[in-house]
């Protein structure tokens, strides 16, 4: 029994049976693999093809070694299958899965950011991908993207417009490796100012003594009357 020496994943292995004389009648030959292969009479060679697993994007090469379990016809006096192996190595062809991540769009600070993580094909298999602030998602089976979003910054009285910038540091399936994985760029949201009014309301002493000191107070609030706290140091220029 002889076979392709090597194939890609996805290719055909042809296997052949040799006798080493032309058989009177037809010869039957059973494979470990199940199959079957027939040599008409008269002849020497008989072959079938097997096919290999599909192609994918996982590291999976490997070696494929088939015998002869059985010979049977030819009228022989003597049958006797040679119980050397044929073996063929199936190499992996190398498929890239690229992995991204985009913006869903700039917020303002009372909006949530989001983010959508792209796998470049389909699965059979979920697709735990880690992002760059140490958060994972995943991407069920038979799925090509997730959507994530992270906490508003939160509406304040306060000049704060910033961004977020999130990028993809890897991604793993259970059981398996990829045969080339590629990471995306990062992806950034713009978080905008919302514009919130303060209140600044003075009020003083309301009466005091020929000679005594007024006391002027500032207390700041938003639109609701609430107080405005933790800012930076602020200075107040009052009327005569």
């Amino acid at each position: 029994l002889t076979a392709n020496p090597s194939v890609t994943e996805g290719g055909v292995i042809t296997y052949t049976v040799t006798l080493s004389n032309p058989a009177q009648t037809p010869v039957t030959v059973t494979l470990s693999n199940g199959q079957t292969i027939t040599v008409e009479a008269g002849k020497t060679q008989g072959s079938v093809d097997f096919q290999t697993p599909a192609n994918d994007v996982y590291n999976n090469g490997s070696t494929v070694s088939t015998t002869i379990t059985g010979a049977t016809g030819g009228n022989f006096e003597q049958l006797t299958p040679n119980p050397t192996p044929a073996s063929t190595v199936i190499n992996d062809s190398i498929d890239t899965v690229t992995v991204s991540i985009v913006s869903n769009g700039n917020v303002t600070e009372d909006q949530q950011p989001s983010f959508t993580v792209k796998v470049s094909q389909a699965l059979d298999r979920p697709l735990t991908v880690t992002l760059s602030n140490g958060d994972t998602v995943t991407i069920e089976a038979g799925k090509t993207e997730v959507e994530y979003k992270t906490s508003p910054q939160g509406d304040d009285v306060y000049n704060d417009a910033g961004s977020i910038t999130l990028g993809v540091t890897d991604a793993t399936v259970p059981g398996a490796t990829f045969e080339k994985l590629a990471l995306g760029s990062p992806a950034t949201v713009q978080i905008s100012d919302t514009l919130s009014e303060v209140v600044a309301k003075l009020t003083a002493t309301p009466s005091v003594t020929e000679g005594g000191e007024i006391t002027y107070t500032i207390t700041l609030t938003n639109k609701d009357g609430l107080p405005i706290n933790n800012h930076s140091a602020l200075t107040f220029t009052l009327s005569d």
